[in-house]
């Protein structure tokens, strides 16, 4: 149980840094916003959220994990109306808070024994050559790129990080995987992840960048983990696990849209 809970930790720091960063850009403007106190403790609470995945993704399928973190959302939409003046929560938002809980609980019913095994020779080059990829796309396409080939972008970086972390050799500390290859995947992965997302919610609607990148990031990591790395699911589970992670992402994608969660994102942005 140890995977699930640091991934739910993450996601209550996620959802939590969200609104803190979405309080602090509304008393503070351009660059004055990253030093406004609520926005600092907000991105020092995002660090630690990433470390924290980063353990997760040890210690869980992939699927479970990234499914788990997608949820933040929730976090979001119901702490939004505490922390933005103006804001409330419409009878659907607790329905698609509720969605969201139902999926994650079969996710984690539908996890198996962790049976993870060594990636295949090459894999760690495939991984450091897609990074490249992805971050000489993000560099061209930042200026005339639509929000959802960003958001497409954001996503895949994000994947990138999930992937990295969990492709990390069996019993490898953290300063042996600082020090190694995989290091530039999920840093350049996360650097992919960030200014994508952040470019896809400047220049298009909130929920439809929100909603692409959680399907994007839940999606690739889950197919590569269950087919490349290992993960296990329970026997006779593979359609209840499907089932589990289209209803939670479904209820995401619900919330996306969001009055709550639209302003949130887009004061964080």
């Amino acid at each position: 149980m140890l995977g699930p809970t640091l991934a739910l930790v993450a996601c209550l720091m996620y959802g939590g840094a969200t609104l803190l960063q979405a309080a602090g850009t509304r008393r503070a403007e351009g660059l004055g916003a990253f030093v406004q106190p609520l926005v600092v403790v907000g991105l020092v609470i995002d660090g630690l959220a990433f470390g924290v995945s980063l353990l997760a993704y040890e210690k869980a399928p992939l699927f479970e994990v990234q499914t788990i973190i997608a949820a933040a959302v929730v976090v979001s939409v119901l702490g939004a109306p505490r922390v933005l003046p103006g804001v409330a929560l419409r009878r659907v938002d607790l329905v698609g808070a509720a969605v969201v809980v139902l999926g994650l609980v079969v996710v984690a019913a539908a996890a198996g024994p962790d049976a993870s095994v060594e990636p295949p020779s090459g894999f760690v080059t495939v991984l450091l050559v897609l990074t490249g990829v992805l971050v000489v796309a993000t560099a061209a396409s930042y200026r005339w790129a639509p929000s959802w080939l960003m958001a497409v972008l954001a996503g895949l970086g994000f994947s990138l990080v999930a992937v990295g972390a969990r492709a990390a050799e069996d019993g490898t500390s953290f300063w042996q995987m600082v020090l190694s290859p995989i290091a530039l995947v999920v840093l350049g992965g996360g650097a992919v992840g960030v200014v994508g997302n952040i470019r896809a919610l400047e220049r298009g609607s909130v929920a439809i960048a929100a909603s692409v990148v959680s399907v994007i990031e839940v999606v690739i990591p889950s197919v590569i983990g269950i087919a490349v790395l290992g993960d296990g699911v329970r026997s006779g589970w593979g359609v209840p696990l499907v089932l589990g992670i289209a209803v939670a992402l479904g209820g995401c994608v619900l919330l996306s849209a969001s009055p709550a969660n639209t302003a949130t994102e887009a004061a964080s942005a």
